[in-house]
């Protein structure tokens, strides 16, 4: 039985008759179960005092060993455990101006910190932020950092769909690079976002892009329904079962004490419970999951289980049909500000202009075999 601390070596026969041996990557993850720092109304945050928590977090991991470190949903600065009043609209209007101040540019100051820690502790991390749009002012997204081992920012997924109180702050995520599985020194790492784990189509996309491991985020609270405590461990085992690949989840945790006492009444603080644990290839949890405690979990990760998982359910190989079911995707990127004639109204002109020239140059070469035909003219001409 596969363990995940023994390694298998494959051997490659290469041109000229060299063997190349081949390690199947182990490594060591953390999931990050914190919570961010809340303040009394009418401030609500502190992404200053949060982003020196995840500093101190990933540092920490790192001695530990974990080569990749993943933080829940909006981890910075925090995720929206609470809704509109409709009889308190003005006060609610405030959380809404606080979270889109404390909220995290990327590139930004604080981006640029993350960047400095993942290259001192030589890890990747994965880091929920509530992202605020550079170009489009107002513009807030539920989104995900990911910063490689050599302290650079390989991309952002941003939300595709985003849940309940999440509409009044959160706009929805492109396609195109939004949805892209990322080529890490451990392997490739693909994320999504709670509900996104509820979306069979984006989840086969990460899975046919060859996804290895992906980083599941979650707000560690039981939900408008109570019903998260069963679906993020079920949600996410599912995937990991139908991809053959591991998930890291890592969930918020606020405990009662560092819960803010005079916040906007409407809030569901009370509600967070964690989660967090991580996934195999085979869909087993192997590690926690860890509720009620603010902690980081770790467990090593073996890709060797990754190759076991697809030599029986293989959706990229033998278990795929893309003869009869085809998925696609929009490669686009979807500005606010666009040009007010469609682009394929664009095309459809060009190809008119195509046309229009094809006609000319066959009727220059038909005026031109006439004359042939009729042979030089008798003044010589």
């Amino acid at each position: 039985m596969y363990n995940g601390t023994e390694q298998i070596r494959c051997l490659e026969y290469v041109y000229g008759g060299l063997v190349v041996i081949k390690e199947y990557p182990v490594f060591r993850a953390a999931a990050v179960q914190a919570a961010p720092v809340y303040k009394n109304k009418p401030v609500y945050f502190d992404s200053k005092a949060t982003l020196e928590k995840a500093l101190s977090l990933i540092d920490e991991a790192a001695r530990n060993g974990a080569r990749l470190i993943v933080f829940p949903e909006t981890f910075l600065p925090g995720f929206p455990y609470w809704s509109l009043d409709m009889a308190k609209g003005p006060e609610w209007a405030g959380t809404w101006v606080e979270y889109l101040r404390h909220s995290v540019e990327v590139p930004g100051d604080e981006t640029d910190a993350l960047c400095k820690a993942a290259k001192g502790a030589h890890a990747n991390v994965v880091m929920g932020i509530n992202e605020r749009d550079r170009k489009y002012e107002g513009r807030m997204y539920n989104s995900i950092l990911y910063v490689d081992s050599g302290g650079e920012i390989m991309g952002v997924h941003r939300k595709v769909n985003i849940t309940i109180q999440e509409m009044l702050y959160h706009m929805r995520g492109d396609g195109g690079e939004n949805l892209k599985v990322f080529d890490t020194d451990l392997g490739k790492v693909s994320g999504l976002i709670c509900g996104e784990h509820y979306q069979p189509l984006l989840k086969q996309n990460l899975i046919l892009q060859g996804a290895q491991i992906n980083c599941s985020l979650w707000p560690g609270f039981k939900g408008g329904a109570e019903e998260l405590m069963t679906a993020i461990p079920v949600m996410t085992q599912s995937l990991c079962l139908s991809g053959g690949l591991w998930g890291i989840i890592a969930c918020a945790y606020i405990p009662p004490d560092q819960v803010p006492t005079d916040f906007y009444d409407n809030n569901a603080f009370d509600q967070t419970f964690g989660g967090s644990c991580v996934v195999n290839p085979f869909g087993i949890i192997v590690a926690g999951p860890e509720t009620f405690k603010e902690t980081i979990l770790y467990a090593d990760v073996d890709l060797k289980m990754n190759a076991a998982a697809k030599s029986i359910i293989n959706l990229t190989g033998i278990y795929s049909r893309w003869d009869i079911l085809r998925l696609a995707v929009s490669d686009g990127d979807y500005a606010p500000l666009q040009p007010m004639e469609p682009p394929e109204h664009k095309a459809s002109a060009r190809a008119d202009e195509v046309e229009q020239l094809k006609g000319r140059i066959r009727a220059l070469e038909a005026r031109h075999e006439t004359a042939e035909r009729r042979g030089p003219a008798k003044d010589g001409r």
